[in-house]
């Protein structure tokens, strides 16, 4: 597979850069889990949404709003698809699934991986898909309507956090045995 690289002469016109290398910040995840459920919170607030949907981010939501769209449109059904995905659907769940492919692509680290058994990952990537959309969305999603106040979403953050540790607690009973 060929790969693109731009050396420094052809983003400058052929001439070399004289500008200092400027040091780069460097920005961890939990600063920009932070910063993100800061400015969503303020969002929500400053645009007056009630409940606090949280839906602009949510994958497992726009993951079945896709899906549901699709065949409303297939089909001619009626199933539930929310507000915001009413005329076309929000591709948030292709726009990141494309990312990811672009930046293990260009970093060196995409790489196809055959499971064991198919029929059981699909299972359970079935469970949690069903768990996120029954928990009211998914972590993020929680996570933001919990620091708004909403009680629902802090049962199902404090759901998420427990089968976290349950499932710790058994991927480690596993391995040592």
């Amino acid at each position: 597979m060929a790969s693109i690289s731009i050396s420094p002469e052809q983003t400058t016109g052929g001439h070399k850069s004289i500008a200092p290398k400027a040091r780069g910040v460097r920005v961890t995840a939990v600063q920009t889990g932070i910063a993100a459920g800061l400015l969503a919170v303020v969002a929500g607030v400053f645009f007056d949404v009630r409940p606090p949907e949280a839906y602009g981010i949510c994958m497992a939501c726009h993951g079945r709003d896709l899906l549901n769209w699709m065949l409303n449109m297939l089909f001619h059904t009626h199933l539930t698809v929310a507000s915001a995905s009413a005329v076309f659907p929000v591709l948030t769940t292709i726009g990141v699934l494309l990312g990811a492919i672009v930046g293990a692509k260009t970093s060196g680290e995409f790489r196809w991986y055959s499971p064991e058994n198919s029929l059981k990952e699909f299972v359970y990537g079935a469970l949690v898909m069903n768990c996120a959309l029954l928990a009211g969305g998914c972590s993020i999603r929680l996570l933001l309507r919990s620091a708004a106040g909403d009680w629902a979403g802090v049962m199902g953050f404090g759901g998420m956090v427990a089968g976290v540790v349950v499932g710790t607690v058994w991927l480690r009973w596993r391995a040592a045995r």
